[in-house]
C-alpha cells in the first residue's frame, strides 16, 4: 500500500474530505490533493502535522511500516487524534508551515543561482577552450 492509499484510508476512517485536511492544516487542498494522487509527499514537519491530525504514526502513514495508531487506540481498527486540532494548534501549524514554505523558496532561489552558475560556467569554457587552443598552436 502506497503513502497515498494509506492517507486516502485514514481520512476516510474518520470522514475527513481533503477541503477539511487542507482547511485544519492551512494548506491547499491542491496540495492534499497532489498526496492523494501520489504526486508529491509532505515534509517532515507537514507530515507531522498531518498525522497527529490524523492520529495516526507518522512512519506507518510514510511507509507502512509499524503501528498504525499513535498509541491512543478507541477501538481495534481506529486510532484517535494525539490531540485535536485547536485554534492554538492551528496557529503554530500555520506558522510552521509558513516557515517550511519560506526554507523551500529560499532553496529553490539557491537552487536556481547554482544552475546559473552552471550554465555561466559551461559558456565560459566554451569560449576559453578555442582561445586556449590558439595559444597553445603559437606556443
Amino acid at each position: 500500500m502506497s503513502f497515498s492509499e494509506r492517507l486516502l484510508e485514514v481520512m476516510k476512517e474518520k470522514g475527513y474530505t481533503k477541503y477539511r485536511v487542507a482547511k485544519e492544516l492551512n494548506m491547499s487542498a491542491t496540495t492534499i490533493s497532489n498526496y492523494l494522487n501520489n504526486k508529491t509527499k509532505p515534509d517532515t514537519t507537514k507530515l507531522e502535522v498531518l498525522s497527529r491530525l490524523l492520529g495516526v504514526n507518522r512512519i506507518w502513514l510514510l511507509t507502512g511500516d509499524g503501528e498504525k495508531c499513535r498509541g491512543d487506540v478507541v477501538g481495534e481498527d481506529s486510532c484517535s487524534p494525539v490531540r485535536s486540532v485547536k485554534e492554538d494548534d492551528s496557529e503554530l501549524t500555520r506558522h510552521l508551515v509558513e516557515i517550511m514554505d519560506k526554507q523551500a523558496s529560499s532553496l529553490k532561489a539557491k537552487d536556481d543561482q547554482v544552475s546559473m552558475l552552471i550554465s555561466t560556467n559551461e559558456l565560459l569554457l566554451r569560449k576559453i577552450t578555442p582561445l586556449l587552443e590558439r595559444l597553445m598552436e603559437k606556443l
